[in-house]
Parts: C-alpha cells; sequence; structure tokens
C-alpha cells in the first residue's frame, strides 16, 4: 500500500453541507503534515476555508495531481462521480465521506470523520478497479463511469430502439430509454430502471430497459468483451445520449451507439471491512 502524503478534495455542490466537514479534515491533515490539493470550483466555493485550514494548493488539471494518494470527496454520489472524472486514468483511489442523501459509494460516516481518515492514511482500505464503458457513434466517443443512457429525452413519445450484442439482436421495442450501467453505477438509474446490482468487482455491465411496451423484457447483464449496439429504429423522432447524467448527443433516426467496456479507468477505495453489500443493506432498503 502506498503511502499518502498528497490528498486532492473535491466536496458537495453547496457550499454549506460541507464546510464543517472540510474545516475537521483540514485540520487532520494538517497535523499530520498531509499536503491537501483543490480543483479551482472547490476554492470558489471554499476559498477562505481552504486557505485558512492548512493552506491547500491548487489544482488547475491534471498535470498537478502528480504524487497524490488520494481523492477525498465530502459529499454524495454526484459528488463522487465528478471525482471518478477527475481521477480518470491517474491511478487515484477515490475515498468518500457521506454527506449526501444516499451515498452508496462513501466509506466513511460524517460521524467519524478523524477516524476513516486516520484507517485511510494507514492504509487500512481496499482498493476496487472499475469497469468503465465506451459509447461511439457518429465518430465521437464518449467514456462513463456510471451509466449511457439513451432516452427519448424531451420528446412525449417512446423511442423505438433495437438492441444488438455482439451483432445478436435480443430486443426491438418501444420503451422510455435503455441504461447501460456499469458495477459502480448499478445502484443508480440501472437499479431504478429494474436492473440488478452488480458487485463491485464483477467484470461485467447491465443492460435495462425504462418502461419497455413488452411484457418479456428482462435486463441483461453482459460479459465485458460483448459489445452492445443500440439503434434508433424510428422513422421520425430522435433519442438522446447521455453519459453519466449529462446529455452528449441527439440520435437521428438510423443512428447507432456502439457500447464496449473498458477497464481501471478508475477506482474505489473501501475501509477494511466495508462493502458496497452493506451500503445496499443499510442504504436503499
Amino acid at each position: 500500500m502506498k503511502s499518502i502524503r498528497r490528498v486532492v478534495i473535491l466536496t458537495h455542490g453547496d457550499p454549506d453541507v460541507a464546510r464543517d466537514v472540510l474545516k475537521q479534515a483540514l485540520e487532520f491533515l494538517k497535523e499530520r503534515a498531509v499536503e491537501v490539493l483543490a480543483p479551482s470550483d472547490e476554492w470558489d466555493k471554499h476559498g477562505a476555508v481552504l486557505s485558512a485550514n492548512g493552506g491547500a494548493l491548487l489544482a488547475a488539471g491534471a498535470q498537478d495531481l502528480a504524487e497524490v494518494g488520494l481523492c477525498l470527496v465530502l459529499g454524495g454520489d454526484g459528488t463522487m462521480l465528478r471525482a471518478f472524472h477527475l481521477t480518470r486514468d491517474l491511478n487515484i483511489p477515490v475515498a468518500g465521506v457521506n454527506l449526501g442523501r444516499v451515498g452508496f459509494l462513501a466509506t466513511i460516516d460524517k460521524r467519524e470523520v478523524g477516524t476513516g481518515l486516520a484507517r485511510l492514511l494507514a492504509g487500512e482500505y481496499r482498493e476496487y478497479p472499475l469497469l468503465g464503458l465506451e459509447a461511439t457513434v457518429g465518430g465521437q466517443t464518449f467514456r462513463a463511469t456510471n451509466d449511457i443512457v439513451v432516452a427519448k429525452g424531451e420528446s412525449s413519445h417512446a423511442c423505438s430502439l433495437a438492441l444488438t450484442i455482439n451483432g445478436v439482436t435480443m430486443f426491438e421495442v418501444l420503451c422510455d430509454g435503455v441504461v447501460v450501467g456499469t458495477p459502480a453505477g448499478s445502484s443508480a438509474y440501472s437499479l431504478a430502471a429494474g436492473g440488478p446490482l452488480l458487485g463491485i468487482a464483477v467484470d461485467a455491465y447491465v443492460i435495462s430497459l425504462v418502461a419497455p411496451h413488452a411484457v418479456g423484457v428482462r435486463p441483461v447483464v453482459a460479459a465485458p468483451q460483448d459489445v452492445l449496439e443500440i439503434i434508433n429504429t424510428s422513422d421520425e423522432g430522435r433519442s438522446c445520449l447521455d453519459i453519466d447524467g449529462q446529455r452528449q448527443a441527439r440520435l437521428a433516426p438510423g443512428s447507432t451507439v456502439r457500447i464496449n467496456t473498458t477497464p481501471g479507468m478508475t477506482s474505489l477505495a473501501l475501509l477494511e471491512g466495508d462493502s458496497l453489500y452493506h451500503h445496499f443493506r443499510d442504504r436503499l432498503l
């Protein structure tokens, strides 16, 4: 386990939610001579706190994250997702203090910040490389940590979609959309659409349809080498492509989205003895 001497911090979108916990974390890290960095948007929210409590440094880009041993998230699952994007391809584990409504991916309770941070710095955590997804459409490629969604967007009409896996047509169906989720993303929109919860270390992805106009359609768990294609079979309607909750493209009739996996884009850190099965039981049931 590598020694953690530099930490980058991301916080909840609402500054008031994270302010007190941020002060506590900064004081703790300062006492242990751990250097703290924060991206520019964190300085916009917490400039005075970051300056006063240990003198954090600005992380203007990926080049400033060299030798960072941990990304510490003070927030919920949305903040965790931002952290996964920040640390993509940088081999920096992400650990969260739960300040969100669910905080499914966070490993430290907000009442135990000091204890949790001490355990992280002592290396008492397990790192889980996260399987990612790539979506290619019209010559553009987008990468996702949580999920890729093809949906009807603002239209009041259902999508008309065909789904093929490795060239085999699985479904031709009217529906409100398709959610393609990673193991990390299987607890989010995919779960709400009726998909299964995947273990964080499972080497697979899940395909779930939103409100399909067919009785026999069920979620599919696909192997990492399986290639999924989603074709907009509507003659008139446009569909939309969302990557990790962000609208990225509109799909004209006849458009095809090709989806495949990409291993280890980022990683999740969970304290020893913790697991997402505990989180599922305690936070979602």
